[in-house]
C-alpha cells in the first residue's frame, strides 16, 4: 500500500524555522525558468524524488533531510552549480 504524505510549503518552513520572504513580482517566474532552462533539478542532479520518497522509511522533515543528504550528498551543490553556470 502506498502512503501519501501532505505538507504544505508554509508547515515546511514552520517546522524548520524559516522565515517567509516575499520575493518581487514575477522574480519567483524568472527563477522557476531560469532552473528549467539550466535543468539544475532532473533526476540525474537530485534523484527521482517520486522513487527516493517511497525508499524513505522515515517520518519527519529532520529524518528526511538527514537520509536525503546520506544518499545524495553532492545533490544541493551539483544543482546550484548547475543552475550558476547555465541558468
Amino acid at each position: 500500500m502506498k502512503r501519501q504524505i501532505k505538507i504544505s510549503n508554509s508547515e515546511i518552513k514552520q517546522l524548520l524555522g524559516i522565515e517567509s520572504f516575499e520575493f518581487p513580482k514575477y522574480s519567483t517566474q524568472i527563477i522557476n525558468l531560469a532552473n528549467q532552462n539550466a535543468q539544475g533539478t532532473r533526476p540525474a542532479v537530485v534523484g527521482q524524488m517520486s522513487d527516493l520518497i517511497q525508499e524513505f522509511t522515515g517520518k519527519s522533515i529532520e529524518e528526511w533531510e538527514k537520509w536525503y543528504l546520506e544518499t545524495h550528498p553532492n545533490a544541493i551543490e551539483n544543482a546550484a552549480e548547475k543552475n550558476y553556470k547555465n541558468g
